[in-house]
């Protein structure tokens, strides 16, 4: 019985391992991330007050975040969400996330929550005089 319980424990050894080998040149799993880019670029929002509209195709990302998790049995990291703070052409913040199924979270952020939340990336507006 101390024989086939040790066996089994070989075998398990060997199959992760072998796992293990045949994963580490896959890399990570960021196959949602074209499907999130896309939700991105193509997002226009529109105001009566230019300062508040916002086109993903000309905004500026000021930092991402990609949220996933690490199979601890390969090694492979796979992506679950993307989370961006996003700065379009009049100075304004964006906040942006999704897990890349067209039902993504989209909101306009205060410049003291934005300077809160980027530390040293944020950039205060310009100011235009006349």
């Amino acid at each position: 019985m101390e024989a086939v319980l040790a066996l089994l424990v070989v075998a398990l050894g060997v199959w992760r391992i072998v796992r293990f080998v045949l994963n580490v040149g896959r890399g990570p799993d960021l196959s949602i991330l074209p499907r999130i880019d896309a939700e991105f670029r193509t997002l226009v929002v529109e105001s009566e007050f230019p300062e508040f509209c916002f086109d993903g195709s000309t905004a500026e990302i000021v930092d991402e975040r990609q949220e996933g998790e690490i199979d601890q049995s390969t090694a492979v990291f796979t992506l679950h969400r993307v989370r961006r703070f996003a700065r379009n052409a009049h100075g304004e913040y964006f906040f942006f996330i999704s897990e890349g199924s067209g039902k993504s979270f989209f909101k306009h952020v205060s410049h003291v929550n934005a300077k809160a939340a980027l530390g040293k990336k944020y950039v205060a507006p310009q100011l235009v005089r006349a």
